[in-house]
């Protein structure tokens, strides 16, 4: 029977840090004893990492929307991620999120790299489980939406910060013929523009198929 695992979970619902005290306590890992810490926002998640800095988590589940701790300038799940990092650079963290914003992915990816990058909308109870055994073993996990930004960076399917710009001013309802109101370039650079983005997301229709599939892949 292996040893002791020392967990910590970090979102503010009271029910999904439950469900993943169930879930811990049902792995298929044979763990002689769980420890499990929860905290539900910034300022308890700092303590929980700061008081257990001796006592290093095994594994820990962030969730990036959590109440802020300006005092300490932790704004999110994404601080607290990097803070374990560097306390705790043996724990496996597991960032979770309902995000599918491509900038909040990027930067997770790029600061925390973490072992598990799970979006909820993703993962059934069944998935969530598989997931986090596998990250236990060492292995990494991404759910889909993560996995298929992955693959569209890798790629080199990554659009810019102005065509973002473009695709929510359209969403918004502005018109063609306005745009060069918000974005600093040529009416003729902004369609040669459109139609590069077209071309890497593959839409073959208008503005509001183009809207619709940077939506799908989590642009907007």
């Amino acid at each position: 029977m292996k040893k002791r695992l020392h967990a910590l979970a970090i979102d503010d619902h009271v029910v999904v840090l439950e469900g993943y005290h169930f879930m811990f306590k049902n792995l298929n890992q044979n763990f002689k004893e769980l420890q499990f810490v929860k905290a539900h926002d910034c300022k308890t998640g700092y303590h929980a990492i700061t008081e257990h800095e001796d006592n290093p988590f095994d594994i820990a589940l962030i969730d990036y929307s959590i109440p802020q701790f300006p005092e300490k300038k932790l704004f999110s799940g994404e601080d607290l991620a990097v803070l374990v990092r560097q306390t705790m650079p043996k724990c496996k963290i597991i960032m979770m999120t309902m995000h599918k914003e491509v900038d909040i992915m990027n930067s997770i990816l790029q600061k925390v790299n973490p072992e598990g990058f799970i979006n909820k909308s993703d993962c059934t109870t069944d998935e969530l489980i598989d997931g986090f055994q596998l990250v236990l073993k060492g292995k990494t996990f991404y759910s889909q939406t993560v996995a298929n930004y992955i693959a569209r960076r890798n790629n080199g399917i990554v659009l810019e910060d102005i065509d973002v710009r473009i695709i929510l001013l359209l969403a918004k309802g502005v018109k063609n013929k306005n745009l060069t109101k918000y974005i600093p370039l040529s009416e003729s650079s902004i369609e040669k523009r459109k139609y590069r983005i077209k071309r890497l997301l593959e839409v073959d229709g208008g503005d509001e198929d183009l809207i619709n599939e940077a939506r799908t892949k989590g642009y907007i």
